[in-house]
């Protein structure tokens, strides 16, 4: 996986605003290096990229807003921040084509942020 971490630093010197780029290397270091913090990082900046550079436009890349918010919710889930998780669901169920899918992943975060009171017995 190095040869492909390289590539895209390499496509990142020659297009530094590619959120594009920046959504694909924070994969590599999610899925393959299992580096939370490294993915978290390099994904909230793809996503800062997006925001400056789609968020007006007329017809915006609603899809990568969705790869890249959705992945956002699923680390900060795995991370146990699922308030976070939520926020970031919220904002992929705007552009999302199955809005109904996002929600039911948003309402079970929801149910396990619930105090259990069968815990307390």
């Amino acid at each position: 996986m190095p040869e492909a971490e390289q590539f895209l630093r390499e496509g990142l010197r020659e297009n530094p605003r590619s959120y594009e780029i920046l959504f694909a290397l924070g994969r590599i270091y999610y899925n393959n290096y299992h580096d939370a913090p490294r993915a978290r990082n390099v994904w909230e900046l793809a996503l800062k990229r997006w925001r400056e550079q789609e968020s007006s436009k007329k017809e915006p890349d609603r899809f990568a807003l969705e790869e890249i918010v959705v992945n956002l919710g699923r680390l900060e889930e795995e991370q146990g921040n699922l308030s976070a998780a939520i926020l970031y669901l919220e904002e992929a169920k705007k552009v999302s084509p199955v809005p109904q899918t996002i929600q039911k992943q948003i309402d079970e975060l929801r149910r396990k942020l619930e105090p259990n009171p069968q815990a307390s017995r």
